[in-house]
């Protein structure tokens, strides 16, 4: 049973100027077309997005962050967004895949400088916050800037996998699925 019905075509206008940019021609995801059923949870997720291009962090990273959050969320709907759109652009292996989902800090897929970014990941879902060891660990492979926008991800995403969890979206048909341990 759908929670909230999706806006169906035609679009207003401006979301549909804004799909044709993100989507690159593609239909808009339901997590989007559901939220935009109420322009101000809308405005609200769309102003939060950390997905722009002026990222500090390199994109792998950027993907690193928000596949292990969304997979330890329990996000099966957007990891797999994730997977499906970025994983290969970014060269995630079928190891580092895997580990996203079933893997900690320590796995072997990881190099050391992603172990970091996965433990940091582990911690604020954990224990919602660093301790001093890992922000020292963090600061040694960011910048400033760079560790706020971990951060950031983190908790975007943590939302994000919220409500897709409370409406209980429909799987994309494009998207990949969790791995089986």
């Amino acid at each position: 049973m759908v929670r909230i019905k999706p806006l169906t075509k035609p679009y207003p206008p401006e979301f549909e100027t804004r799909m044709k940019v993100l989507m690159r021609g593609a239909e808009p995801l339901v997590l989007f077309t559901t939220l935009a059923k109420h322009e101000r949870a809308w405005t609200k997720f769309s102003g939060g997005s950390l997905l722009d291009k002026g990222s500090p962090l390199t994109m792998r990273q950027r993907e690193i962050v928000i596949d292990r959050t969304t997979a330890k969320c329990g996000c099966d709907y957007e990891w797999g967004v994730h997977i499906a759109g970025f994983a290969r652009h970014v060269g995630l292996t079928d190891d580092q895949v895997h580990a996203t989902v079933h893997g900690a800090a320590d796995d072997p897929a990881w190099p050391a400088e992603e172990a970091v970014l996965i433990a940091s990941v582990d911690a604020l879902l954990d224990r919602k916050k660093l301790s001093d060891a890992e922000w020292t660990a963090l600061r040694d492979i960011v910048d400033e800037e760079q560790a706020f926008e971990v951060i950031q991800l983190v908790a975007f995403y943590h939302g994000v996998s919220l409500i897709c969890g409370a409406l209980d979206l429909p799987l994309e048909a494009t998207a990949a699925r969790f791995p089986a341990a």
